[in-house]
């Protein structure tokens, strides 16, 4: 018996497309116009703050330009590296994200072993602790904090300074520590016994066990998590201006821009600080997004 064709041709020869392919068709045009209309809706801000940067003063004073300016024009970047010691900022922001990423990353992976591996009493309390610190608002803890950091151990006072951070990393309260320490637990716990038992056959202890067996399994885990810290503490607007505002990081910079004596001028500023503050993180998830998507299907966070 010949097998049945799905299409029919006309007397030219062409193929007249059945219902189903019609529907698969308009389902696969609905599901292009959603996402390029949720695409649009995050591009959407950058565009104008690029649009803006580039623009003039008589740009701003013109209600007919919205979008593209009619004097293209460099004197924005300019003036707002200048204002925000763009050099000089860069360095100790990228050195200062950098340590605390670099914390993050080993707090959260010894923390998150011991969650996964280790059994003792209250290890599910310590990991409702964590599931806890993801849930509770950070807004709660900022007059706390705050108080802790102005008189701290000693009535030493860490406020505007760079401790604030450190300490933060350190104790596993930094931003977005409980995720990360979540993430490890989750990746450890899905590793083999075997791994592990077989290192204590070779006479290695708890340490040397996770140091040279299973942390070099998590590499792409690492990198991301170092990444993903990187990112959120070199954006962070919340904490930096709380605790270290008279600091010479990127986020105090942008804050700190101002128009001159012509006020107009601080959107456009303000456009240009974000845009030079925002461009060296677009560089690093260019770089390393290939660790994104290789940890998230493997620390099984989305199973």
């Amino acid at each position: 018996m010949t097998k049945r064709v799905s299409f029919v041709k006309n007397k030219k020869g062409f193929k007249k497309p059945q219902m189903r392919d019609v529907a698969r068709f308009m389902w696969s045009l609905i599901r292009f116009g959603i996402l390029l209309g949720l695409c649009f809706m995050i591009i959407y801000p950058y565009i104008v703050k690029v649009f803006n940067t580039f623009k003039s003063y008589p740009d701003y004073l013109d209600p007919t330009v919205r979008y593209i300016p009619k004097y293209f024009t460099l004197d924005n970047l300019t003036t707002i590296l200048e204002q925000m010691n763009y050099k000089k900022t860069l360095i100790t922001t990228v050195l200062y994200s950098g340590l605390i990423a670099l914390i993050e990353v080993v707090v959260s992976a010894l923390a998150g072993y011991g969650l996964a591996r280790i059994k003792f009493k209250g290890n599910t309390f310590l990991f409702m602790l964590v599931i806890f610190e993801l849930l509770v608002p950070p807004q709660t803890l900022f007059m706390p904090m705050y108080i802790r950091f102005r008189f701290f151990y000693g009535g030493l006072n860490l406020i505007n300074t760079y401790w604030p951070g450190i300490v933060l990393a350190l104790t596993g309260l930094g931003i977005k520590n409980g995720l990360f320490i979540f993430m490890f637990r989750q990746f450890f716990k899905n590793m083999p016994k075997e791994l592990e038992e077989a290192a204590y056959v070779d006479g290695c202890n708890v340490f040397k066990t996770f140091f040279k067996v299973m942390l070099p399994n998590a590499v792409t885990l690492m990198v991301t998590v170092f990444l993903f810290a990187f990112a959120w503490q070199w954006t962070d607007t919340t904490n930096t201006t709380l605790y270290m505002r008279n600091t010479e990081l990127m986020a105090n910079a942008v804050n700190n821009v101002n128009g001159g004596e012509l006020s107009s001028l601080v959107v456009a500023y303000n456009n240009s600080g974000a845009m030079l503050a925002v461009l060296p993180i677009a560089l690093v998830y260019l770089v390393g997004q290939k660790f994104f998507i290789q940890s998230v299907e493997r620390s099984g966070i989305t199973g």
